[in-house]
């Protein structure tokens, strides 16, 4: 017998659906938003080995997640920031029809949009540390290497002098691909 995934992330069934105004978009962000002002986090006092593993084994509920380490809570809140972020992008500076997000997903194909000339295109996002930040780029970019439209957003706190550098290259290698940097 296959063994069911649990559900983490509570919030599925508002970002599941295609938003297709930046006034929807704004909505679910406050919603969003909102699971997390209304509990608090508490972190155990403890020396600091036994708060770092912690932080990696120990599952908790904080906000619209669940059954999740901190570590692993921390990472997929950042890559969701990421995601709202860049859907806020593409509804102003790119006049997009709509937009799907996969929140709080590890699958791939993070976010699918209709651009304005009715053309559904595909895109990655995440957040990374500046240290690795050209291997997750080198990751994502695999998947547009057939010369495929798409869309690649991440956090712009990783773009240090070396990996802004390496953006600029990987811009001209890749021209049909959107690179979105969200300050989150």
């Amino acid at each position: 017998m296959a063994k069911s995934k649990s559900k983490t992330f509570l919030l599925s069934e508002l970002f599941e659906k295609e938003i297709t105004s930046l006034q929807k978009l704004e909505e679910l962000k406050s919603a969003y938003h909102q699971y997390f002002e209304s509990v608090v986090l508490e972190i155990p006092t403890m020396n600091t080995l036994s708060h770092m593993l912690w932080a990696k084994r120990v599952k908790l509920n904080f906000g619209p997640y669940e059954n999740l380490t901190f570590f692993e809570m921390s990472n997929r809140i950042y890559s969701d920031l990421v995601l709202l972020e860049a859907a806020n992008i593409l509804f102003v500076e790119h006049q997009i029809k709509n937009v799907k997000l996969k929140m709080s997903n590890h699958s791939g194909r993070d976010l699918t949009v209709i651009d304005k000339d009715n053309i559904e295109i595909v895109g990655e996002a995440f957040n990374t540390a500046c240290s690795y930040f050209q291997v997750k780029m080198r990751s994502e970019l695999k998947k547009f290497c057939d010369g495929k439209l798409g869309i690649i957003a991440f956090n712009s706190c990783a773009l240090d002098n070396r990996n802004t550098t390496y953006l600029e290259t990987k811009k001209k290698q890749f021209p049909q691909v959107l690179f979105l940097e969200c300050k989150i």
